[in-house]
């Protein structure tokens, strides 16, 4: 007579299918699921702590290259060191190139490309004072809605749909 197992033998490699052993490792998982999540959030942990302790050494070691730097740059002089950041200054040569460029974008007072400097420019400015117009409305309406005075509250409602009528034109001329 064989010997009786306590236990289950796993049958041979050719008898095992693979639905098998899918559901072999599913019981394993479901059976061990806590201590699987557990070990998972560790590591999870260990990685974060590991990339924080890795981040903190590379910003230490820039900053002391920096100071590394600086210091080396004092040794030698400001005037001995590298080369200084050219001040960029507004002096005659910035105005009379910025007058040169528009010479070439505006050929002349009565030109198309005037007219239509102009009235963007118009249209900006009132974009903008609509903007502001708008935004103290919304909060009055919003004050009305919370005080509960509905009545308030439609007819701020209706001038703000008047105001949007210009509003939306003003976009509209701003976007051609």
């Amino acid at each position: 007579m064989a010997p009786s197992h306590s236990k289950m033998m796993a049958p041979p490699i050719r008898e095992r299918t693979l639905r098998n052993i899918v559901s072999e490792l599913t019981q394993l998982y479901l059976s061990n699921r806590t201590r699987i999540s557990r070990a998972v959030y560790l590591m999870l942990f260990v990685a974060l702590i590991n990339r924080v302790r890795n981040a903190v050494a590379e910003q230490k070691a820039a900053s002391a290259r920096e100071a590394a730097k600086r210091a080396a740059q004092a040794r030698i002089g400001p005037d001995e060191g590298a080369s200084k950041k050219k001040r960029v200054e507004l002096n005659r040569e910035f105005f009379r190139s910025l007058l040169r460029l528009l010479r070439i974008v505006v050929p002349g007072w009565r030109s198309k490309e005037m007219r239509l400097l102009i009235s963007h420019s118009f249209f900006l400015v009132v974009r903008t004072l609509i903007s502001l117009k708008v935004a103290a409305m919304d909060g009055a309406i919003v004050k009305s809605l919370v005080k509960g005075n509905g009545r308030e509250f439609l007819m701020r409602i209706v001038w703000w749909m008047l105001i949007a009528v210009p509003a939306t034109f003003t976009n509209s001329m701003e976007s051609t």
